[in-house]
């Protein structure tokens, strides 16, 4: 589990004390996702997993990696960004 220490940036602080944030960064820490793997992995609706996620996305906390899948559609995964939490989180 991941935990705030320090009294660092404070916008990706209070944006890891929130439970559903905290549970999609866990999830994409290893593994870049859909949103759809997301959703389905943490038990977290379409639309709050999409809120968080640019959240986290405009403070550089995960990053968007732009693929294209078997079908030949463009897919969208998101991937934790450890160089930012490694700052925060010391």
């Amino acid at each position: 589990m991941l935990e705030i220490q320090g009294g660092q940036d404070k916008e990706i602080q209070d944006l890891l004390s929130d439970k559903a944030s905290r549970i999609i960064l866990e999830s994409i820490m290893t593994t870049a996702k859909s949103t759809s793997q997301i959703c389905t992995e943490c038990s977290i609706p379409t639309s709050t997993a999409y809120r968080k996620m640019q959240k986290l996305a405009d403070r550089k906390v995960i990053r968007k990696i732009g693929t294209i899948n078997e079908s030949g559609k463009r897919e969208i995964l998101y991937k934790g960004n450890f160089s930012v939490l490694k700052k925060v989180l010391g």
